[in-house]
């Protein structure tokens, strides 16, 4: 069977009949030119000007221009030899992205890279929320050398303290996230007694508090105010301003003082505090009582310790200490009747009772 088919390829091969064009070709052993339709040219001989424009040229510049032109002939001629043998630059294919190792920190997320000249991941980094530890170690050194080197320099800007005057009955509170930015930031709270607020009578101290309202604390005779409705601390300072101001001209209105309206307090949960009994003062006499009964048990303990009826606590503990420690029985088996294993027969299942 087998000769038979080697016979067969072989009659096939004899029967193919090769183009005519391809048989006759000549095979040439010089590289082929590239194909022009320019014919060649001899090259022209210069004119004596142009020799002598030449020389003087070389001589200027310092170098050797027919030494360039043959320089550029030769490179000219590679790169056409070059075309000949490999054929002309094809387009530049678009580079296949390198697809990243998938690992349990990127598993299931899409290629978070557009180009993909990167190296493979050696898992030698830190991750994400060890750089945030480090960006706070970071933020709180800043800060240690800026208290370090820089705030000793605010002592010179320091200024003696001044207590408040009667006309600074108002106390602003800020609020300062330092190194951030915060929404509670832009929140103001302002403070005022009204006995401390200028001009006004018992009446119109008694209508300011009522108009005050649930921002009135009884106990401590202060009014409480805040605003964060706008974007800045200076906006909402100037809100609080205008309103106290508007509670204070309300207030010395006559025309109608508030005197029938009793003040509510229902806001306010007053917490008892509980302070020390006065019969639990210590008086002179109690002093000397006590006195006496201290002196008397010295003396009843040092009898005691001569008649040797004195317990003493150190003792007592190092005598239990010492003592060998009892070693626990083991229980003993019984019969679920009541009879002993070691004695007469019995019916039922074993039992392990402690004795």
């Amino acid at each position: 069977m087998a000769s038979a088919l080697q016979g067969f390829r072989f009659t096939a091969r004899s029967c193919a009949c090769a183009p005519l064009s391809r048989r006759c070709a000549a095979q040439s052993i010089a590289p082929r030119r590239a194909f022009a339709t320019t014919p060649l040219r001899l090259e022209k001989e210069r004119s004596p000007e142009q020799k002598e424009v030449l020389g003087k040229v070389e001589k200027a510049v310092g170098y050797n221009l027919d030494e360039e032109l043959a320089a550029d002939k030769k490179e000219l001629q590679d790169l056409l030899n070059a075309e000949i043998d490999f054929g002309p630059p094809g387009p530049d294919m678009a580079r296949r992205k390198k697809k990243l190792k998938e690992t349990f920190l990127n598993y299931g997320d899409p290629e978070p890279f557009e180009d993909g000249d990167f190296d493979e991941d050696s898992h030698d980094d830190l991750p994400a929320l060890a750089h945030g530890e480090l960006e706070q170690h970071r933020e709180w050194r800043h800060y240690a050398r800026l208290a370090a080197w820089e705030m000793p320099l605010l002592t010179k800007l320091a200024k003696p303290f001044e207590p408040p005057t009667a006309d600074m009955s108002l106390r602003f509170r800020y609020t300062t996230y330092m190194g951030e930015s915060h929404p509670a930031e832009k929140k103001v709270v302002v403070e005022f007694s009204p006995a401390d607020m200028p001009n006004l009578t018992s009446i119109q101290r008694d209508k300011l508090k009522k108009l005050a309202g649930p921002r009135y604390n009884p106990e401590q005779d202060v009014v409480r105010m805040n605003c964060e409705m706008y974007e800045t601390q200076a906006q909402n300072k100037r809100y609080l301003g205008d309103l106290v101001d508007t509670l204070l001209k309300e207030a010395r209105d006559p025309t109608d003082t508030f005197a029938d309206v009793p003040l509510d307090t229902r806001h306010h949960h007053f917490k008892p505090k509980p302070r020390f009994p006065k019969e639990w003062v210590l008086t002179d006499e109690r002093r000397e009582q006590l006195t006496q009964y201290r002196l008397q048990m010295e003396k009843k303990d040092q009898i005691l310790e001569l008649e040797g009826q004195l317990v003493d606590g150190i003792k007592k503990i190092e005598t239990v200490i010492s003592r060998p420690i009892a070693k626990e029985a083991l229980p003993e088996m019984v019969l679920a009747g009541g009879k002993s294993t070691a004695g007469g027969k019995g019916k039922g299942k074993k039992v392990a009772v402690r004795r």
